[in-house]
C-alpha cells in the first residue's frame, strides 16, 4: 500500500506527465535504480516526482509544448563529481544532456524532452575571484548577471553583458553575451581568457585563448564552445576566466536614459532616428564608444522598467501626474484589481552609454544622445537621466539592467532578427507591423508588444570577430531587432502566431529588414 501511495505521489497534475509516466514505467524505474547506484550528492528528480513540475519550470515552459520542455530527469549537482557521474549514467542509458545555468533561454534549449537529462548548474559553481595585479577575473558559471554586475562594480571593473538580471553567466557566455556595451567592446565571449570544461568522456580540461603555443585540440575546442553550439554541446563548462575592463581607464563615461509615452508618431520617428544613427555609426561619424538601445513596450506592470526609471515615474505619480489616464473594465479583467500606480502606459525608452574608450583626453559629445529630444523625433521625455562621469560598471549594475524574472507574466511568440544593412523603408514597415498589436492602451486583442533594437554597426563586434578564434556568426550586423507578442489569453496564441507570420513576410520575404532569415 505504501509503495502504491509513493508511486501515486510521484505523479504531477499534468495530463501529459501522468500519461508519460504510465507508458514508460520500466524505463523510469531502470533510471531510478541506476541513478540511486551513482550516489549523487546533489538533488535529482525524475519526471512524475512530487517536486518535478516546479523544478522543471523556466521561462520557455509557458510558451512551448510540454513534451519539448520536460526532461526525464533533472540533476542539481554539487560539483564536478556529480557531473561526471551524470555523464556516465547518460552514456549507459543512451540519454542526451541539456545544460541550464539559470535565467531564461527563449527557445527552450536549456530544457529537453522526456528521453533526456537536464543538468541545472544555477547554484553549483559560485566562485568569484578577481586578481587586480594581473587583471584576471575567474568566475563559476552559476552567477546571475545582476549579482555579477554588482560584484564587478565593487571592484571597479566591467565586461560586456546583457540587461536581464536573472540570466546566468554560463549560458550567457555560450550564446555570446550580447549586451549594452557590445559596440564599444564586443561581446562577453570576446573577453574569455580560459575555461574549465568536463568533456563527454568525463575528463576535465582547461582550455585557454588560442595563441602561438596552444595546440590544435585546444584551439578547436575554444572555437567550438564559444559560438559552435547552444551550450553543453561539446562538454560542460564549469568556470570562465576573463580580462575585464577597468573603470579607471574611462573616467569620462556617461549613462543616459530617456523615457516617453508611446505614440504612433513617436514610434515611427524614433525608429527612423535609429536607422539614421546606424548609418552614421557604420561610416565612423559616430565613434564606436557611443551605444544606443531602444525599447518599446505596451501597457504593463512597473516591473517592465529599471529601478531608476521606476523611481522617477513614482515621483511623477506622487506629484499629481496620472500616468494611466484611463480606467476600463477591459483593463480590469486583464490586470485584475491592481493599484493603478503599479501599471504603466505604453512607453518608448532609449538607453545610451558613452564608454570613453579614448580615456581622459576624449571629450563626450552629447549631440548623438540629445538628438532624440528634438521635436522632430520624440520631443521632451517624461524621464530624463543624464549621468556624466559615472563608471560604466555602475551603469551596467543599476541603470541598464532589468531586475524582474521576465518582461511579462504571459506566454509569448518571439522573433529576433539582425540585418547587415537597414533598408530605407524599414521604419515605415516596422511602424505598420507594430501598430497591428498596439491599440489605444498599448495592447490589442490580448496581445502586448515588447520590441527592442540595438545598434552594432561600426563597432568592436565585427572587429573582434576578425580574429577568427570564436564561432559566433552575424558579426557584421548593423542592427539587431526583437519584436515579441506576449498574449494574455490562450485564444490569443493564434493571433500572435499570425502576426509573427506576417512579420516574417514583411521583414524577410519583403526585404524590409534583411534579405534572409
Amino acid at each position: 500500500m505504501e509503495e502504491e501511495q509513493l508511486k501515486e505521489s510521484r505523479l504531477s497534475h499534468s495530463e501529459f506527465i501522468r500519461k508519460y509516466v504510465e507508458e514508460h514505467k520500466e524505463e523510469l524505474e531502470l533510471l531510478r535504480t541506476q541513478a540511486n547506484s551513482r550516489n549523487f550528492e546533489g538533488q535529482w528528480l525524475i519526471i512524475g516526482d512530487n517536486d518535478y513540475p516546479q523544478k522543471r519550470l523556466q521561462y520557455a515552459t509557458t510558451s512551448f509544448r510540454e513534451r519539448d520542455v520536460s526532461p526525464r530527469t533533472i540533476l542539481f549537482p554539487t560539483g564536478e563529481k556529480d557531473i561526471q557521474k551524470a555523464i556516465s549514467l547518460c552514456r549507459n542509458l543512451e540519454m542526451a544532456i541539456a545544460v541550464r545555468t539559470g535565467g531564461h533561454q527563449y527557445c527552450g534549449y536549456s530544457s529537453t524532452s522526456p528521453v533526456n537529462m537536464q543538468i541545472d548548474l544555477s547554484e553549483t559553481f559560485p566562485q568569484y575571484e578577481y586578481d587586480p595585479d594581473n587583471n584576471v577575473l575567474r568566475c563559476g558559471v552559476s552567477h546571475s548577471l545582476g549579482d555579477w554586475a554588482k560584484k564587478n562594480n565593487k571592484h571597479g571593473i566591467y565586461l560586456p553583458m546583457g540587461v536581464c538580471a536573472h540570466v546566468h553567466l554560463g549560458g550567457h557566455v555560450h550564446t555570446g553575451g550580447w549586451g549594452m556595451v557590445a559596440r564599444s567592446h564586443g561581446i562577453l565571449a570576446d573577453h574569455v581568457l580560459a575555461f574549465d570544461i568536463i568533456l563527454a568522456s568525463g575528463e576535465k580540461e582547461r582550455i585557454v585563448r588560442p595563441d602561438e603555443g596552444t595546440t590544435e585540440h585546444n584551439d578547436n575546442l575554444y572555437f567550438a564552445v564559444l559560438g559552435g553550439g547552444k551550450g553543453g554541446d561539446f562538454g560542460i563548462v564549469t568556470h570562465w576566466e576573463f580580462r575585464p575592463l577597468r573603470d579607471a581607464d574611462y573616467p569620462n563615461s556617461a549613462c543616459y536614459t530617456f523615457v516617453w509615452r508611446w505614440s504612433k508618431g513617436k514610434m515611427k520617428r524614433v525608429v527612423r532616428r535609429m536607422q539614421e544613427l546606424s548609418k552614421l555609426c557604420a561610416d565612423g561619424t559616430v565613434p564606436s564608444d557611443y551605444e544606443f538601445m531602444l525599447t518599446i513596450t505596451g501597457t504593463g506592470k512597473m516591473d517592465l522598467l529599471t529601478e531608476p526609471v521606476k523611481e522617477e515615474l513614482s515621483k511623477l505619480e506622487n506629484s499629481g501626474m496620472n500616468l494611466m489616464p484611463f480606467q476600463t473594465s477591459e483593463l480590469s479583467k486583464e490586470f485584475g484589481d491592481l493599484d493603478r500606480k503599479i501599471l504603466v502606459p505604453p512607453l518608448i525608452q532609449m538607453w545610451m552609454c558613452f564608454t570613453n574608450k579614448g580615456g581622459e583626453a576624449e571629450v563626450f559629445d552629447d549631440q548623438w544622445f540629445e538628438s532624440f529630444r528634438k521635436k522632430s523625433v520624440c520631443d521632451t521625455p517624461l524621464v530624463k537621466k543624464r549621468l556624466r562621469n559615472i563608471p560604466v560598471s555602475k551603469g551596467l549594475a543599476r541603470h541598464f539592467i532589468m531586475k524582474q524574472d521576465r518582461e511579462m507574466e504571459y506566454p509569448f511568440v518571439k522573433r529576433s532578427r539582425v540585418t547587415m544593412d537597414i533598408p530605407e523603408r524599414f521604419p515605415e514597415i516596422f511602424w505598420e507591423r507594430m501598430c497591428e498589436i498596439m491599440g489605444k492602451w498599448g495592447r490589442k486583442d490580448n496581445q502586448h508588444l515588447i520590441s527592442q533594437q540595438q545598434i552594432y554597426a561600426g563597432g568592436a563586434v565585427a572587429k573582434n570577430g576578425k580574429a577568427g578564434i570564436t564561432a559566433y556568426s552575424w558579426r557584421e550586423q548593423a542592427l539587431a531587432m526583437s519584436h515579441d507578442s506576449f498574449y494574455s489569453k490562450g485564444s490569443a496564441r493564434a493571433k500572435a502566431e499570425q502576426w509573427q507570420t506576417e512579420n516574417d513576410k514583411a521583414f524577410i520575404e519583403g526585404k524590409a529588414f534583411a534579405d534572409k532569415d
